[in-house]
């Protein structure tokens, strides 16, 4: 098994939003670009539970922190926030958007604002499950945002293993023992990914769904390989 490597990847002082940061994958994403040096933006909405313990896990990272309140799917709420991201910190570097609703359409209704506020290099990125139909949407955004030096990309897995917080734990075993790398996916895993994604030397990576699963999805192509 290949292990991962602790790396600043170069990300020192880029800004990010981080969608739904406060759990799961967004959570996972917004550590490792904290680790990175980045400044990630967690968005909220509601009343968050998971909020305290988010910025617990932040805390004394190289990079830091701030909490804001999005409703992904309320355009105004959307062009609000990047204004204020534009305004306060001069620029935005990456937009991670963590899947949590199979709606992505929102996505489509803030290309303009968005690309504006990114500056040339910026990133977007779709972390989630395969189920999500991210395949249309990245391609549409990926042609439209182009124009703009933005790249676009997502990443999804089939499941993640969340150790105590899994919600069938035999599932999760049983797929660790067929995969072809010995485990399941970890969040960690993920957001390994998503912060590759950003780095300046993937700005030629656009439209491109990339499965990230330790290889589980070849077993459904090709069959047993052990």
């Amino acid at each position: 098994m290949i292990e991962p490597v602790n790396t600043r990847l170069g990300l020192d002082g880029k800004i990010a939003v981080v969608t739904s940061g406060t759990h799961g994958l967004g959570l996972a994403i917004a550590s490792k670009l904290c680790d990175s040096g980045a400044h990630v933006i967690l968005t909220t909405s509601g009343d968050d539970v998971d909020l305290e313990r988010a910025k617990t896990v932040l805390a004394g990272k190289p990079g830091s922190v701030s909490v804001t309140g999005l409703d992904i799917h309320d355009e105004h709420s959307v062009r609000l926030l990047l204004d204020q991201v534009k305004q306060e910190r001069g620029q935005l570097d990456f937009f991670v958007h963590h899947a949590v609703s199979p709606d992505l359409t929102p996505l489509l209704n803030i290309v303009e604002p968005l690309a504006k506020a990114l500056v040339d290099g910026g990133r977007v990125v779709i972390a989630g499950y395969t189920v999500t139909p991210v395949h249309g949407v990245i391609r549409t955004l990926a042609l439209e945002m182009a124009w703009y030096k933005v790249a676009v990309n997502a990443v999804v897995t089939t499941v993640v293993d969340n150790g105590p917080m899994n919600i069938d734990p035999d599932l999760v075993d049983r797929l660790a023992i067929k995969s072809p790398s010995g485990r399941v996916t970890l969040p960690q895993d993920i957001a390994n990914a998503v912060s590759l994604l950003c780095t300046d030397e993937a700005a030629w990576i656009q439209g491109q769904v990339i499965t990230v699963d330790g290889g589980l999805e070849l077993l459904e192509r090709w069959g047993e390989t052990r």
